[in-house]
């Protein structure tokens, strides 16, 4: 999983959920898709792209 700090748990089984990340070398989209590893339920969510590292700038 991303290390965003963001954490969900499954509605149906309540199991921390999976955080999916773009391809390397894809934009950030601000639709994020996670999914539960012991149901497989998928959920949409909507949250700004993770802070750049120190030093870089962050994609546009």
């Amino acid at each position: 999983m991303s290390d965003t700090g963001l954490r969900i748990r499954c509605q149906r089984c309540g199991t921390q959920m999976e955080l999916k990340d773009p391809a390397p070398g894809m934009p950030w989209p601000p639709e994020q898709y996670w999914v539960c590893p012991s149901c497989a339920r998928h959920f949409w969510s909507t949250y700004p792209p993770p802070p750049a590292p120190k030093g870089t700038a962050a994609p546009a």
